[in-house]
C-alpha cells in the first residue's frame, strides 16, 4: 500500500474515533481542530498528487462549454 493511502487509512480510522467520542459526549465540537488539520492535510495530498501527475485523472474530467457560445 502507498504512504499515501496509508495515511488516509490512518486519518479515516482517527476521524471515526472523534465522530464516536462525539456521539458518547454529545460535543459536536469536541476534535474539529485535529478534523479540520486532518482534513487539510488530505487535500493537500490530494492536490500535490494531482500536480506531479495532472494526466492521471483526465478521463474524470468534464469539459465545460463556453456560455458566450
Amino acid at each position: 500500500m502507498s504512504c499515501m493511502a496509508d495515511r488516509m487509512a490512518l486519518s479515516e480510522a482517527i476521524l471515526a474515533l472523534i465522530d464516536r467520542k462525539r456521539t458518547e459526549t454529545g460535543d459536536p465540537s469536541l476534535g474539529s481542530a485535529i478534523e479540520r488539520v486532518l482534513i487539510e492535510n488530505q487535500f493537500r495530498d490530494i492536490e500535490a498528487d494531482i500536480m506531479e501527475d495532472p494526466e492521471a485523472i483526465e478521463p474524470w474530467l468534464i469539459r465545460r462549454r463556453d456560455q458566450n457560445l
